[in-house]
C-alpha cells in the first residue's frame, strides 16, 4: 500500500475555516451580549447620577448668579450712601438749612439727590430709591410709578412716614456700613399689592453724620424679575425653574397662581412637591439634597439647593429646585441602545469577512504540507515541512513572544506609575484635609472676630457711656481720664478687628473685569475731596490705563496710598501726590509719589506687614493695616509692590499688575 493511501484525511480547507469562524462568531456575539446586558443594567443608575450632578451644578450656577446680583445691589446702595449730596444735606439741616461749605440749601441738595436717584433708576431695574430721615419721614423718593412706568420725582406732599415699617426699625439699629436685606415679596404701595405684580427685595443702610449721629437710611426697592428671568435662562427649556423662600413658600413656579401665594393669604410650599425640602427647611447647615420624586405617570429627578444671599444675616435664604423628567434620559438610553445594536451588526459582518480571510491564511500552510506528503510520500524532505522550519508560524510565535515581553514591561511600568500616583493622591488627600482644617479654623476665626470679639467691645463702650452719663458729676478728673483711655482702647480694638476682617475678605467674591484706573482715581479723589481741601493737598494724575482687574480692590488700593500721602505729610509742606503709569515688558507699572515725611530704609518691608505702625497713635491715626491691604490687593492681581523713600523728602510706592490681568 502506498504511503499516500495510508495517510489519514486531513480535511478540506472549508472545514478548517468553519472550525475557526464559528467559535469566533459565537464568542463575539455572547461576549458583546453580556457586555451590553451589564452596561444597560448600570446605565439607568449612571444616567440618574449624571442627571443629579448636572442639576446640582445648574443650581450652583443659579445661586452664584443670584449672590452676584445681591452683591451688585449692595454696592449700588453703598455707593448711594456715600454720595456727597447726602452729607451736604446733613450739613444743611444741622446749619439752619444752609450748607456751611458751599452755601447750598437743603432743597438744592435734595434736588441733586433726586437727579442721582433718577440716573440709577434709568440704568438699572430699581422700583424705588428713597432717603428716609431718622424720624421715619421720607425726605427724597424717586420711583417708576409715573405715567406708563416713567420715572417720577415724588412731591413733598406725597412723602410718607415709614417709622413703623420693619425695614426702617431694623436698619436704624445697624452700624455704619452695614446693609439690611429684606425678605422677597411683591411690591406694595399704601399696603396694597401693585399691579402688575413686581417681585422686589429691599436693601437699606443707615446714614450717620460725621459726629456719629443717626441721620436716616437709604433704601432701594429692587425689581427681581430680570434676575429671576436670568436664573430661568440658566435652567434651560427642559428644566422647570422653581425658587422658594426660607419658609419654603414659592416665589417662582411655572403655575402663576402658586407664585407668591403667601402674599394673597394662601400657601404653596415646596415641601408639597419635594418632601426632601423639609431637610433644608429644618436644618440650615444642609446645602443640597437630591433624589427622585414621583409625578403623575413618571419619575422626576431633582436637586434642591439652599443658600444665603445676605452674608450679614443667615436667615435670608432661598431654595432653588432644579428638576428633570427622567423619561428624557431613558429615551436617550433607548436611542443609544439602538445605535449599539446597529454598530454590533456592522462589527459582526466585518469580523466574519476578516475571519474568513484569516482562516484561509492559516489553512494554507497546512494544505501545502498535505500536498507535499501526497506528492513525495516517505521521501518528503524535512525542509519541505513547516513543522520544524523557521517559517511563518515560528516567526509569528516569536513575534507573539516579543509582544508578551513588551506588554509585561509596559505592565511593570504601569504598575509603578499606579503606585506613584496612589502615593501622590494620598499626599493630595492629606493636603486637602489640612487645607479644609485650616479653612474651618479660618471660618471659626472670622466668626469669633465678627461676633465674640466685637460684642464684648460694644458692651464695654456702652457701659462706659452709661457710666459717664450717670456719674459724670461724681467723677474726678483722673477717673474721667481713665474712662477716656478705656473708650479709646475699645475703639482701637474695634478698628483693628474690622481691619483684620476686611483684610481676610479681600478678593473673596469679587470678579475680574475691565477697570478704568483713571475713573477709579477720580472717584477716590471725589470721596476724599473734603480731606484734600482740609490739608491743602493736591493729587495729580493723567493717562492712567484701563486694565483687567477687581474694581473694588483697586479702588481700595489707590484710596489707601492717597490717604497715606495726605496723612503722613510734613507740617510745613502742603501734601502733593503724583500718580502715573507706564507699560514695562507687557506689564503696567504704577507709581504713587508724595512729598511727605518719608520712611527709613530698614522699614521698607515692615510697612507692608499687618498691624505694623512706624509712628505712635498720638501722632498719626490708623490701625496699621492699610499697606497690608495694598500688598494683598496687588498680589491678587499677580503683581508686586515696593517703595523708595528718603526721610523728610517723600516716598514713591511702585506696584505692578501682572500679565494674567493686563489690559
Amino acid at each position: 500500500m502506498a504511503i499516500t493511501e495510508r495517510l489519514p484525511s486531513i480535511g478540506n480547507q472549508k472545514s478548517i475555516i468553519w472550525r475557526i469562524l464559528l467559535p469566533l462568531v459565537v464568542l463575539i456575539v455572547l461576549s458583546n451580549a453580556a457586555i451590553i446586558a451589564i452596561i444597560m443594567g448600570q446605565l439607568d443608575a449612571q444616567l440618574l447620577d449624571s442627571t443629579k450632578r448636572n442639576l446640582i451644578n445648574e443650581s450652583e450656577l443659579q445661586a452664584v448668579q443670584f449672590r452676584a446680583n445681591m452683591l451688585e445691589l449692595t454696592r449700588d446702595l453703598q455707593f448711594l450712601a456715600e454720595t456727597p449730596p447726602i452729607q451736604g444735606l446733613i450739613r444743611a439741616k444741622n446749619n439752619n438749612g444752609i450748607d456751611p461749605l458751599d452755601g447750598s440749601t437743603e432743597q438744592q441738595w435734595i434736588s441733586r439727590l433726586e437727579t442721582i436717584f433718577s440716573v440709577i433708576l434709568k440704568a438699572k431695574p430699581k422700583v424705588q430709591i428713597r432717603l428716609i430721615g431718622h424720624d421715619g419721614v421720607e425726605l427724597v423718593r424717586v420711583d417708576r410709578y409715573g405715567q406708563k412706568g416713567d420715572i417720577r420725582l415724588v412731591s413733598e406732599a406725597e412723602l410718607q412716614n415709614k417709622s413703623q415699617s420693619r425695614y426702617f426699625t431694623e436698619t436704624i439699629a445697624l452700624a455704619a456700613g452695614s446693609v439690611y436685606l429684606s425678605e422677597i415679596g411683591l411690591n406694595r404701595e399704601f399696603g396694597e399689592i401693585v399691579e402688575p405684580t413686581e417681585p422686589v427685595i429691599r436693601a437699606a443702610t443707615p446714614i450717620y453724620s460725621d459726629e456719629g449721629r443717626l441721620f436716616g437710611i437709604v433704601i432701594i426697592n429692587h425689581n427681581l424679575q430680570a434676575t429671576f428671568d436670568a436664573l430661568k435662562a440658566l435652567a434651560g427649556v427642559e428644566h422647570p425653574f422653581l425658587i422658594a423662600n426660607h419658609a419654603g413658600e414659592y416665589l417662582v413656579h411655572p403655575e402663576s397662581n402658586r407664585s407668591f401665594a403667601f402674599e394673597f393669604g394662601r400657601s404653596s410650599n415646596i415641601a408639597e412637591d419635594f418632601p426632601a425640602a423639609k431637610d433644608l427647611l429644618n436644618n440650615p447647615k444642609t446645602d443640597v439634597v437630591s433624589g427622585i420624586a414621583e409625578a403623575d405617570d413618571h419619575d422626576v429627578v431633582y436637586a434642591l439647593r439652599s443658600f444665603s444671599y445676605n452674608p450679614e444675616n443667615g436667615h435670608n435664604r432661598l431654595i432653588l429646585a432644579a428638576s428633570h423628567d427622567f423619561r428624557n434620559a431613558l429615551a436617550f438610553k433607548d436611542r443609544l441602545l439602538n445605535k449599539v445594536y446597529f454598530i454590533l451588526c456592522i462589527v459582526l459582518l466585518l469580523i466574519t469577512v476578516v475571519a474568513v480571510y484569516v482562516a484561509k491564511r492559516i489553512a494554507s500552510p497546512i494544505v501545502a504540507m498535505r500536498n507535499a506528503l501526497k506528492r513525495d510520500g516517505l521521501a518528503t524532505r524535512s525542509e519541505d515541512l513547516p513543522i520544524h522550519d523557521d517559517g511563518e508560524l515560528g516567526e509569528l510565535a516569536r513575534v507573539f513572544d516579543h509582544l508578551l515581553q513588551e506588554l509585561s514591561h509596559r505592565q511593570d511600568l504601569l504598575e509603578k506609575e499606579v503606585v506613584e500616583r496612589k502615593v501622590i493622591e494620598k499626599e493630595l488627600r492629606l493636603n486637602n484635609q489640612k487645607l479644609a482644617s485650616l479653612n474651618k479654623d479660618l471660618e471659626q476665626f472670622t466668626y469669633i472676630a465678627s461676633h465674640d470679639l466685637q460684642e464684648p467691645l460694644r458692651t464695654v463702650q456702652s457701659f462706659v457711656e452709661l457710666f459717664t452719663q450717670n456719674y459724670d458729676e461724681k467723677l474726678d478728673d483722673q477717673a474721667k481720664v481713665f474712662l477716656g483711655f478705656i473708650n479709646e482702647s475699645t475703639e482701637r480694638m474695634t478698628a483693628l478687628i474690622r481691619g483684620l476682617l476686611d483684610y481676610g475678605r479681600l478678593g473673596a467674591e469679587s470678579s475680574v473685569a475691565l477697570v478704568s484706573c483713571e475713573k477709579v482715581v477720580a472717584d477716590v479723589c471725589a470721596d476724599l475731596a473734603l480731606r484734600i481741601a482740609d490739608v491743602g493737598g493736591v493729587v495729580e494724575y493723567s493717562n492712567l490705563p484701563v486694565v483687567m482687574g477687581r474694581e473694588t480692590e483697586l479702588r481700595l488700593l489707590f484710596q489707601n496710598l492717597i490717604s497715606n500721602g495726605l496723612k503722613f505729610s510734613r507740617p510745613d509742606v502742603k501734601p502733593k501726590i503724583v500718580i502715573s503709569a507706564e507699560k514695562i515688558e507687557g506689564v503696567w507699572q504704577f507709581s504713587v509719589r508724595d512729598n511727605g515725611i518719608g520712611i527709613a530704609g530698614n522699614d521698607f518691608q515692615r510697612v507692608f506687614l499687618i498691624f505694623q505702625r512706624l509712628h505712635g497713635r498720638d501722632k498719626f491715626e490708623g490701625s496699621g493695616i492699610g499697606l497690608a491691604h495694598c500688598k494683598k490687593i496687588v498680589e491678587l492681581h499677580d503683581g508686586n509692590i515696593w517703595l523708595e523713600s528718603e526721610l523728610n523728602k517723600g516716598s514713591v510706592f511702585y506696584f505692578t499688575l501682572g500679565n494674567k490681568i493686563d489690559g
